[in-house]
């Protein structure tokens, strides 16, 4: 079995790459790919961790891009077999990297006006990896137990959509541009878990995606462990994974999987993928 993406440190993880590598081969996968949110800091250290081991790694990361077509936060573009020394690749990884750290300091100001005592520097220092907004929301939860119970009801009460902390997205690459920038760094560009989008839209989406140069979609993603709104249990996940295997069929589409794990809820391996999705990803064979 194998899992196409998952996160470390370098971005909203919990597992260092090397500890990553360790579950992976604790699961007796036989590859992983590490996906970080616009980063690639992590990847280098898996691979040198795992020669010798029994275990592949996949170069991969995950882009958090944009368009005004679709309304949504982000819509995430997985980008598989990358050549992480890419320039125009690590050009824009850098600068998403800037404009995140603006991104937060304002994020903390506003915070900091409703009256929340938080500093900058004070959630940078419990940081392993990237700065994310869970840093925060982890930080403020310790501070302020009697306020929040979980990242989720902060994101709730808080820094959602609407929520008196939010603050729109920093500079992102359009779906479009995250694509063009993969395919030059080799890549195979991936439109990941279609399935966290309605149904009619996720469509529109995958046709947007296809007719932009993207590769292939995510079939296999474990939707009733992380998006609880869909409320679905293992049955009805294995249906939606059936839903797009057909959709990837009909288009003659490229199909990925991965279980996006993070640590804090454990899905590394949780949906089985077989060895057959990456053997046909290597050989740019559409499923069938």
């Amino acid at each position: 079995m194998i899992d196409l993406q998952n996160h470390t440190i370098a971005s909203d993880g919990e597992c260092t790459a090397e500890e990553l590598v360790d579950l992976a081969i604790k699961m007796n996968l036989k590859a992983i790919a590490i996906t970080d949110h616009d980063s690639i800091d992590s990847v280098k250290a898996a691979i040198e961790y795992s020669k010798g081991k029994n275990i592949e790694i996949i170069t991969g990361v995950e882009l958090s891009c944009d368009d005004p077509l679709f309304k949504h936060d982000k819509i995430d573009v997985l980008g598989l077999f990358i050549d992480i020394e890419n320039k125009k690749l690590n050009d824009l990884l850098d600068h998403i990297s800037k404009k995140r750290e603006e991104n937060k300091k304002q994020i903390i100001k506003k915070l900091n006006d409703l009256g929340y005592g938080i500093s900058y520097e004070d959630v940078k220092k419990t940081v392993k990896g990237t700065f994310g907004n869970p840093h925060i929301a982890k930080y403020l939860i310790k501070k302020y137990p009697d306020k929040f119970s979980s990242v989720s009801e902060f994101f709730i009460k808080l820094m959602g959509k609407g929520k008196p902390a939010f603050l729109g997205n920093y500079s992102r690459a359009s779906i479009k541009d995250g694509i063009k920038i993969i395919k030059e760094a080799s890549g195979i560009a991936i439109l990941a878990h279609p399935g966290v989008y309605k149904r009619e839209e996720s469509i529109k989406l995958i046709d947007y995606f296809i007719g932009n140069g993207g590769d292939g979609i995510e079939t296999y993603y474990p939707y009733h462990i992380i998006c609880r709104e869909l409320n679905i249990d293992k049955k009805g996940n294995e249906d939606m994974i059936n839903f797009y295997k057909d959709i990837a069929k009909s288009k003659r589409i490229l199909e990925s999987g991965g279980n996006d794990h993070h640590g804090d809820r454990f899905t590394l391996g949780e949906v089985k993928i077989p060895d057959e999705v990456l053997e046909r990803l290597k050989k740019r064979i559409p499923i069938s």
